[in-house]
C-alpha cells in the first residue's frame, strides 16, 4: 500500500445522537458507481485513539451512503479503518458520520470531505485522523505571530488575528489581551492595532487571547444546552514587539545633478553615494520612478479602427511599461498594431489585470513587420515602440503569467534590486531610444531597507537630449538656496533645473571656511538709521570688507563706496578671495518719494514718512486710485511748508485721524503753512472733543476740502 503522508486534520463535528445503538449502515453497491477512492483512517476521542472494533466510519452524499469502514486489527489492540468510497463523479464532496461505540453516539462531521478518483488518503503508518470530542467542542489554537518591529513614534502594522486562528468549530470568537504599560492596544473585530507609548523604545511582549463562545450560547433548548461544554475554549499567543530608537534617514545632499547632452552622446554615470550623505546604516536601497508629464499641447485620443477583416490572426498578451518601475494605467490608454500605415489590431487595457489582449488580423501579411503604437491618457501623447516583431499567423506572444512587455521609455536608470553595502553604487543612465530628443525627469529614492516607509529621501533629476548646442545652458548648483551657484558643480541642460542657478558666484558650497558675503549699508537718513530706507539724495556708505578685490556694478574697485540715490536702487559687488573663489552679493536701498503708497499710520510709503522726507515747499500726492486714504493713529506734525493734494475735486483722498490715543490731529509749526488741495479730513473717536488742528502755523484750503466728524 502506498504511504501518503497526511497532516492530521481537526474535523468539525456536530453532535447528533441519532441512535443509542450501532446504526448498521449498509455497504454501498460498487456496481452502481463509476469511480472509487480509498481512505485509511483512525478515530480519536478527545485526543485519545479509539481502538474499538465496533467503531464505524461512513461517507455520505446527502442521505446516500458512499463508503463504510472495515476495522482491521494491527495487533496489540490497535485498529485501522479501511474505507472504499464510491462516486458518480471524478471529484465530489461528501460528508462523514462516525459511530463511536464507547459513547454510543453518532457524530456528523461538518467539514466536507473532497473525493478524488483513485486517491489514497492516509496509510497504515500515517492514517487519516478523525477527531471527535465528548462535548463536540473542538479546542482552538493560535499559530505563532512573527515579531513586530517599528520605529520610535510610529505605529506597528495592523495584524488580522483571524489569519492565525485555528478553529475547527464555526462559533464566534472574542478577542482580548493582557494590558502592557509600554503599548497602546485596541481590537477592531479581529484586527489588532498596536502603537508604542510615547518615549518607549526596546522590546516588550503582548499576550493575546482568543475565546470561543460556548456551545450553550450557540444552541437553544434544554437538551442541546445540556450537551454544551461547561468551559469555553480559548487559546493564547505571545507577540514580541520591538521599538527601534529613531535615527537619521537617508538624505540627498547635494541633489543628484541633472544632465543634458547632444544627440549621439552618452550621459555620465552617477555615483549615488556621493549625493547621499547622512544615512549611517549598513545598507541603502536605491529606487526611482519616472515623472509622467502631460504633453503641451496635448494630442487627442486617436480613432484607431480596423477597416479590413481577415480569417487569420496573431494574438498578443502585452504589458505596457514606462521603465520597469511604472506600468501605464489610465482608462484612455490604447494599444494598436500597425503594418506599414495599416491598422491591424487595437486593444484597450484590461481593468482587472492591466494587460492588453491584442488580436492582430491580416491576410497575406505573413512575415510582415508589426509596429506597436500606444496612446497614453496620462501623457496625452502617442508613443511608438522601437522594438518590432514579425507577423506569424496563429502565433500567440505572451500570456497572463508572462506577458509580452512593451516598454516605451527612451531612457533607463539602472539600480540594483537589492540594498547595497554602505550605499556605494554607480548608476548608469542608459539610452534606450538612440533617436529620442526631449527631456525626462526621474524621482530618485534613497531608502532604509528596515523602515523604507518612514526613513527615505527623494530628489528629482532631469535628463535631456537635443540636436542644438545652443539649447544647452550651463547651470551651477545652489545647494544652500542663497541664489548663488557653486562654480565647482555645474551641468549642461535644456532648461533650468530645481536647485541650480545661472551664476557661479558662491563660495559657500566649496570653501571649507564657509565664507559669507554681505554688504553693510550705513546711513542716517529717513526715520531710522542704517535700515536701508532713506530720503532722496541722502548719502549711503556701502561696505564689503571680507575679500581680496572688489568690482561694483558702478565700476568701483574699493571695498567701500558712497552713493546718493534719488530713486530706489540695487547695488551689487563681485568679491574675489585669495582662494580664487568669487561671491556675488546685492543690496537694495529704498528711497522715499513724494507719493503716498500705503494707508498705514507709519512705514515706508506712508503719509508720515513721505512728509518726513519731502523737501521744503514740496507737494505730496497719493497713488490713486490704489491708495485713496491715510489712517493716522498719532498726531502728524507739519514742520515744513508743504502741499497735500488729490487728483481733482471729485477724487479726493481722505486723511482719517483716529483721536482715541492721539492728543490732537494735525500740529502745524510756527511760520509753516499746510496747503490742502482736494483733500478731505475725517475725524474719528473724538468724544473728548480734542483739537483737530493746532499749532502756530497756518492752513490754506485750495479747491475743495471737506472736514467732518464720524
Amino acid at each position: 500500500m502506498n504511504k501518503v503522508i497526511i497532516t492530521a486534520l481537526l474535523l468539525i463535528l456536530v453532535y447528533d445522537q441519532l441512535s443509542a445503538q450501532n446504526p448498521n449502515w449498509p455497504q454501498p453497491d460498487k456496481a452502481e458507481f463509476e469511480y472509487s477512492a480509498n481512505v485509511v483512517a483512525t478515530i480519536q476521542l478527545d485526543g485519545v485513539i479509539s481502538n474499538n472494533v465496533a467503531d464505524t466510519i461512513a461517507f455520505f452524499d446527502g442521505s446516500d451512503i458512499r463508503g463504510l469502514s472495515t476495522p482491521i486489527s494491527l495487533g496489540n489492540g490497535q485498529y485501522r479503518h479501511f474505507v472504499t468510497i464510491y462516486a458518480h463523479h471524478a471529484i465530489d464532496t461528501l460528508i462523514i458520520k462516525v459511530y463511536h461505540q464507547g459513547t454510543d453516539h453518532i457524530y456528523e462531521v461538518q467539514q466536507a470531505f473532497i473525493f478524488e478518483v483513485q486517491r489514497i488518503t492516509g496509510s497504515v503508518d500515517n492514517p487519516y485522523i478523525i477527531n471527535i470530542y465528548p462535548d463536540n467542542d473542538a479546542p482552538i489554537s493560535l499559530l505563532p505571530v512573527p515579531d513586530q518591529n517599528t520605529l520610535e513614534g510610529e505605529v506597528f502594522p495592523v495584524i488580522d488575528m483571524a489569519a492565525y486562528l485555528v478553529q475547527p468549530d464555526p462559533f464566534d470568537v472574542d478577542w482580548s489581551y493582557t494590558a502592557n504599560p509600554n503599548l497602546v492596544v485596541q481590537f477592531q473585530g479581529s484586527e489588532l492595532i498596536v502603537s508604542p507609548m510615547a518615549g518607549f523604545t526596546g522590546q516588550t511582549q503582548l499576550v493575546v487571547r482568543a475565546t470561543e463562545q460556548s456551545m450553550a450560547m450557540m444552541m437553544s433548548g434544554g437538551n442541546n444546552a445540556s450537551r454544551a461544554t461547561s468551559s469555553q475554549q480559548y487559546a493564547e499567543v505571545t507577540i514580541t514587539y520591538q521599538v527601534t530608537p529613531l535615527y537619521l534617514p537617508p538624505l540627498w545632499n547635494p541633489a543628484i545633478p541633472s544632465q543634458g547632452i547632444l544627440l549621439g552622446e552618452t550621459f555620465d554615470n552617477i555615483a549615488l553615494h556621493d549625493f547621499e550623505n547622512q544615512f549611517e546604516g549598513p545598507l541603502i536601497k536605491y529606487d526611482y520612478l519616472p515623472l509622467i508629464v502631460e504633453k503641451v499641447p496635448p494630442s487627442p485620443i486617436p480613432d484607431w479602427q480596423i477597416i479590413t477583416h481577415s480569417e487569420t490572426t496573431m494574438n498578443l498578451v502585452a504589458k505596457v511599461n514606462y521603465t520597469p518601475k511604472y506600468q501605464f494605467h489610465h482608462p484612455d490608454d490604447k494599444l494598436a498594431a500597425f503594418v506599414g500605415d495599416d491598422i491591424v489590431g487595437v486593444a484597450q487595457r484590461n481593468s482587472i489585470n492591466g494587460l492588453y489582449y491584442l488580436s492582430i488580423r491580416g491576410d497575406n501579411i505573413n512575415d510582415s513587420i508589426v509596429t506597436l503604437k500606444f496612446y497614453s491618457g496620462e501623457m496625452k501623447d502617442i508613443l511608438i515602440a522601437k522594438s518590432t516583431f514579425l507577423y506569424q499567423q496563429f502565433t500567440i506572444l505572451g500570456h497572463d503569467a508572462y506577458p509580452y512587455v512593451v516598454d516605451f521609455t527612451p531612457l533607463l536608470p539602472v539600480v540594483p534590486d537589492l540594498p547595497v553595502s554602505n550605499g556605494t553604487y554607480v548608476m548608469p543612465i542608459n539610452i534606450v531610444d538612440p533617436d529620442w530628443i526631449g527631456s525626462l525627469t526621474f524621482t530618485f529614492f534613497a531608502l532604509d531597507p528596515e523602515y523604507p516607509q518612514y526613513l527615505f529621501d527623494t530628489t528629482n533629476a532631469t535628463f535631456c537630449v537635443t540636436t542644438d548646442l545652443n539649447q544647452l545652458t550651463t547651470y551651477y548648483q545652489d545647494a544652500d538656496g542663497d541664489g548663488l551657484g557653486n562654480p565647482l558643480i555645474s551641468t549642461n541642460l535644456c532648461g533650468l533645473p530645481i536647485g541650480y542657478v545661472t551664476n557661479n558666484y558662491d563660495c559657500d558650497d566649496a570653501d571649507p571656511l564657509n565664507i559669507t558675503s554681505n554688504i553693510v549699508a550705513t546711513e542716517t537718513s529717513g526715520s531710522a538709521n542704517n535700515d536701508g530706507y532713506i530720503c532722496s539724495g541722502a548719502p549711503v556708505v556701502l561696505n564689503h570688507l571680507s575679500g581680496q578685490s572688489y568690482l561694483w556694478t558702478n565700476g568701483a574697485t574699493t571695498a567701500s563706496i558712497t552713493v546718493n540715490p534719488t530713486v530706489t536702487s540695487n547695488y551689487a559687488v563681485t568679491t574675489t578671495y585669495s582662494s580664487g573663489c568669487q561671491t556675488y552679493q546685492t543690496t537694495t536701498i529704498y528711497v522715499e518719494g513724494t507719493v503716498v503708497m500705503i494707508s498705514d499710520n507709519d512705514g515706508f510709503g506712508s503719509l508720515r514718512q513721505v512728509l518726513h522726507c519731502i523737501n521744503e515747499g514740496g507737494t505730496i500726492t497719493s497713488n490713486q486710485p490704489m491708495i485713496d486714504s491715510s489712517y493716522l493713529t498719532s498726531s502728524l506734525v507739519i514742520d515744513k511748508n508743504v502741499t497735500i493734494s488729490g487728483l481733482d475735486n471729485t477724487s479726493r483722498p481722505v486723511i482719517f485721524i483716529d483721536l482715541t490715543q492721539a492728543p490732537n490731529g494735525l500740529t502745524i509749526d510756527e511760520n509753516k503753512t499746510l496747503n490742502l488741495s482736494n483733500i478731505d479730513l475725517t475725524i474719528g473717536n473724538n468724544a473728548a472733543n480734542k483739537d483737530v488742528i493746532t499749532g502756530l502755523g497756518n492752513v490754506h484750503i485750495q479747491n475743495l476740502t471737506v472736514i467732518k466728524d464720524e
